[in-house]
């Protein structure tokens, strides 16, 4: 299963989530954004695959989650 990233607007967004991320038993690494997701705090959360589903459930609405690829990124929310 591939891992996704999840891109916000801003860094405490970023850092929230992944602090959320962690009280839901799930671990996530704050990353840079990628150029190809260019996004405006140039902060997101990197989450394993078999995490998607928590990651997604508690993921707020203005965030960008997309599949981590092997030919790019998928968006998938």
């Amino acid at each position: 299963m591939n891992d996704i990233i999840v891109v916000f607007r801003s860094r405490s967004a970023a850092l929230s989530f992944a602090s959320a991320l962690r009280s839901h038993g799930v671990s996530g690494r704050v990353v840079n954004t990628p150029r190809a997701l260019s996004a405006s705090c140039g902060l997101s959360v990197r989450v394993g695959g078999f995490a998607k589903s928590v990651a997604t459930a508690i993921c707020p609405r203005d965030a960008a989650i997309y599949e981590i690829r092997p030919d790019g990124y998928t968006k998938i929310g």
